[in-house]
Protein backbone atom coordinates (compact mmCIF):
# COMPACT_ATOMS: atom_id res chain seq x y z
CA UNK A 1 0.00 0.00 0.00
CA UNK A 2 2.71 2.34 0.54
CA UNK A 3 4.45 1.41 -2.36
CA UNK A 4 1.38 2.21 -4.17
CA UNK A 5 0.93 5.57 -2.33
CA UNK A 6 4.31 6.56 -3.04
CA UNK A 7 3.97 5.81 -6.62
CA UNK A 8 0.84 7.69 -6.87
CA UNK A 9 2.22 10.87 -4.80
CA UNK A 10 5.53 10.81 -7.46
CA UNK A 11 3.38 10.32 -10.96
CA UNK A 12 1.48 13.05 -9.24
CA UNK A 13 4.49 15.57 -8.81
CA UNK A 14 5.88 15.18 -11.96
CA UNK A 15 3.03 15.53 -13.44
CA UNK A 16 2.59 19.54 -11.21
CA UNK A 17 6.20 19.80 -12.07
CA UNK A 18 5.68 19.19 -16.23
CA UNK A 19 2.64 21.48 -16.10
CA UNK A 20 4.54 24.23 -14.48
CA UNK A 21 7.15 23.89 -16.93
CA UNK A 22 4.97 23.62 -20.04
CA UNK A 23 2.94 27.00 -18.57
CA UNK A 24 6.71 29.10 -17.98
CA UNK A 25 7.61 28.55 -21.76
CA UNK A 26 4.12 28.45 -23.18
CA UNK A 27 4.12 32.23 -21.65
CA UNK A 28 6.95 33.04 -24.49
CA UNK A 29 4.51 32.22 -27.21
CA UNK A 30 4.23 34.36 -29.98
CA UNK A 31 3.03 32.36 -33.01
CA UNK A 32 -0.81 32.58 -32.93
CA UNK A 33 -3.52 30.72 -35.24
CA UNK A 34 -4.35 32.82 -38.28
CA UNK A 35 -1.67 34.93 -37.73
CA UNK A 36 1.10 35.55 -39.75
CA UNK A 37 4.89 34.31 -38.17
CA UNK A 38 7.25 36.76 -37.97
CA UNK A 39 10.11 35.70 -39.89
CA UNK A 40 13.37 33.96 -38.56
CA UNK A 41 17.10 32.06 -39.65
CA UNK A 42 18.23 29.08 -38.72
CA UNK A 43 20.85 26.98 -39.89
CA UNK A 44 21.27 23.75 -40.94
CA UNK A 45 23.68 20.48 -39.62
CA UNK A 46 25.82 21.99 -42.45
CA UNK A 47 26.02 25.20 -40.86
CA UNK A 48 23.71 26.73 -44.31
CA UNK A 49 20.95 29.74 -42.74
CA UNK A 50 17.78 29.11 -44.01
CA UNK A 51 14.99 31.92 -43.43
CA UNK A 52 11.35 31.39 -43.09
CA UNK A 53 10.97 33.86 -46.03
CA UNK A 54 12.65 32.12 -47.99
CA UNK A 55 9.95 29.74 -48.35
CA UNK A 56 6.87 32.67 -48.92
CA UNK A 57 4.67 31.84 -51.97
CA UNK A 58 4.62 28.30 -50.48
CA UNK A 59 2.77 26.18 -47.82
CA UNK A 60 5.11 25.35 -45.50
CA UNK A 61 5.03 22.29 -42.64
CA UNK A 62 7.25 22.90 -40.24
CA UNK A 63 7.10 20.08 -37.65
CA UNK A 64 9.53 19.86 -34.32
CA UNK A 65 12.05 17.21 -34.99
CA UNK A 66 14.22 15.15 -32.71
CA UNK A 67 17.25 12.77 -33.28
CA UNK A 68 16.09 10.47 -30.85
CA UNK A 69 12.90 10.82 -30.26
CA UNK A 70 10.71 6.84 -30.74
CA UNK A 71 7.46 9.11 -31.84
CA UNK A 72 9.86 11.02 -34.42
CA UNK A 73 11.21 7.62 -35.59
CA UNK A 74 7.66 6.52 -35.88
CA UNK A 75 6.09 9.29 -37.85
CA UNK A 76 10.04 9.38 -40.02
CA UNK A 77 8.43 7.79 -43.23
CA UNK A 78 4.91 9.43 -42.91
CA UNK A 79 7.09 12.72 -42.82
CA UNK A 80 8.89 11.77 -45.70
CA UNK A 81 6.15 10.42 -47.69
CA UNK A 82 4.39 13.74 -47.42
CA UNK A 83 7.64 15.28 -48.70
CA UNK A 84 7.31 13.37 -51.53
CA UNK A 85 4.05 13.26 -52.22
CA UNK A 86 3.37 17.51 -51.75
CA UNK A 87 6.79 18.87 -53.21
CA UNK A 88 5.41 19.39 -56.96
CA UNK A 89 2.54 21.13 -55.16
CA UNK A 90 4.52 24.18 -53.66
CA UNK A 91 4.82 22.77 -50.45
CA UNK A 92 7.82 22.80 -48.08
CA UNK A 93 8.62 20.34 -45.19
CA UNK A 94 10.93 22.13 -42.44
CA UNK A 95 12.31 19.81 -39.46
CA UNK A 96 13.51 22.04 -36.68
CA UNK A 97 15.39 20.29 -33.91
CA UNK A 98 15.23 22.60 -30.39
CA UNK A 99 16.75 20.18 -27.96
CA UNK A 100 19.44 20.99 -25.95
CA UNK A 101 20.40 17.65 -25.53
CA UNK A 102 21.40 16.97 -29.09
CA UNK A 103 24.29 17.55 -30.47
CA UNK A 104 24.87 19.00 -34.44
CA UNK A 105 27.09 15.80 -35.00
CA UNK A 106 24.23 14.16 -33.30
CA UNK A 107 21.55 15.23 -35.58
CA UNK A 108 23.90 14.51 -38.86
CA UNK A 109 24.22 11.24 -38.59
CA UNK A 110 20.55 10.53 -37.67
CA UNK A 111 19.47 12.48 -41.23
CA UNK A 112 22.07 10.28 -42.66
CA UNK A 113 21.03 6.89 -41.23
CA UNK A 114 17.18 7.54 -41.23
CA UNK A 115 17.85 9.03 -45.50
CA UNK A 116 15.86 12.33 -44.58
CA UNK A 117 14.62 13.83 -47.68
CA UNK A 118 13.73 17.60 -45.88
CA UNK A 119 15.55 19.81 -44.58
CA UNK A 120 15.94 20.33 -40.82
CA UNK A 121 17.13 23.11 -38.65
CA UNK A 122 18.84 23.30 -35.17
CA UNK A 123 17.29 25.48 -32.90
CA UNK A 124 19.68 24.77 -29.62
CA UNK A 125 18.71 27.82 -27.51
CA UNK A 126 15.44 26.77 -27.87
CA UNK A 127 13.96 30.21 -29.10
CA UNK A 128 12.30 29.32 -32.21
CA UNK A 129 10.52 26.46 -30.19
CA UNK A 130 9.23 29.01 -27.54
CA UNK A 131 8.56 31.27 -30.31
CA UNK A 132 5.94 28.73 -31.39
CA UNK A 133 5.17 27.26 -28.30
CA UNK A 134 6.37 23.73 -29.46
CA UNK A 135 5.91 21.22 -26.37
CA UNK A 136 6.53 17.69 -28.18
CA UNK A 137 8.69 16.62 -30.74
CA UNK A 138 6.27 15.69 -33.40
CA UNK A 139 4.83 19.28 -33.13
CA UNK A 140 3.24 20.51 -36.81
CA UNK A 141 2.61 24.21 -37.57
CA UNK A 142 1.10 24.28 -40.79
CA UNK A 143 1.38 27.80 -43.02
CA UNK A 144 -0.23 29.22 -45.84
CA UNK A 145 1.57 31.27 -48.75
CA UNK A 146 1.26 34.00 -46.71
CA UNK A 147 2.80 32.89 -44.06
CA UNK A 148 0.00 32.94 -41.95
CA UNK A 149 -0.32 29.78 -39.48
CA UNK A 150 -3.77 27.52 -40.36
CA UNK A 151 -2.84 24.62 -38.25
CA UNK A 152 -0.97 23.41 -34.99
CA UNK A 153 -0.72 20.02 -33.57
CA UNK A 154 -0.37 16.34 -34.73
CA UNK A 155 0.22 14.54 -37.55
CA UNK A 156 -3.11 12.51 -36.99
CA UNK A 157 -5.25 10.74 -34.78
CA UNK A 158 -2.76 7.30 -34.14
CA UNK A 159 -1.95 8.50 -30.38
CA UNK A 160 0.32 7.26 -28.13
CA UNK A 161 -0.26 3.35 -29.14
CA UNK A 162 1.61 2.82 -32.58
CA UNK A 163 -0.85 -0.23 -32.57
CA UNK A 164 -3.83 1.90 -33.03
CA UNK A 165 -5.05 2.83 -36.40
CA UNK A 166 -4.77 5.75 -38.27
CA UNK A 167 -8.36 7.43 -38.78
CA UNK A 168 -7.84 10.75 -40.02
CA UNK A 169 -4.16 12.52 -41.31
CA UNK A 170 -4.86 15.64 -39.94
CA UNK A 171 -1.79 17.16 -42.11
CA UNK A 172 -2.98 15.69 -45.30
CA UNK A 173 -6.08 17.11 -44.93
CA UNK A 174 -5.18 20.23 -43.82
CA UNK A 175 -3.03 20.61 -46.82
CA UNK A 176 -5.58 19.19 -49.20
CA UNK A 177 -7.66 22.16 -48.61
CA UNK A 178 -5.11 24.63 -48.66
CA UNK A 179 -4.18 23.58 -52.14
CA UNK A 180 -7.41 23.54 -53.33
CA UNK A 181 -8.31 27.13 -51.34
CA UNK A 182 -10.94 25.69 -49.00
CA UNK A 183 -11.21 25.89 -45.54
CA UNK A 184 -8.91 24.08 -43.44
CA UNK A 185 -10.79 20.96 -41.80
CA UNK A 186 -8.88 21.28 -38.47
CA UNK A 187 -6.77 24.51 -37.19
CA UNK A 188 -5.39 22.93 -33.66
CA UNK A 189 -5.63 19.54 -32.69
CA UNK A 190 -3.80 17.91 -29.16
CA UNK A 191 0.02 16.73 -29.68
CA UNK A 192 1.76 13.75 -27.96
CA UNK A 193 5.31 12.52 -28.43
CA UNK A 194 8.64 13.56 -26.64
CA UNK A 195 9.01 16.97 -24.81
CA UNK A 196 10.94 19.46 -26.33
CA UNK A 197 14.44 19.17 -24.10
CA UNK A 198 14.57 22.81 -23.63
CA UNK A 199 18.13 24.31 -21.40
CA UNK A 200 16.82 24.49 -18.34
CA UNK A 201 15.43 20.74 -18.37
CA UNK A 202 18.83 19.60 -19.86
CA UNK A 203 20.55 21.07 -16.49
CA UNK A 204 17.67 20.12 -14.30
Amino acid sequence: MKIKIFSIALVTGMTIASALMAQEFLAKKEVRLGKKVADFALPDSSGKVHKLSDYRGKIVVIHFWSAECPFVVRYENRIKEITNLYKNKDVVVLGIDSNATESRGQISRAIQQRAINYTVLMDQDSKIADRFGAITTPHVYILNRKGRLLYEGAFDDQGWAARNPVKTSYVREVLDAMIAKKTVPFSETKTYGCTVKREKEKAS
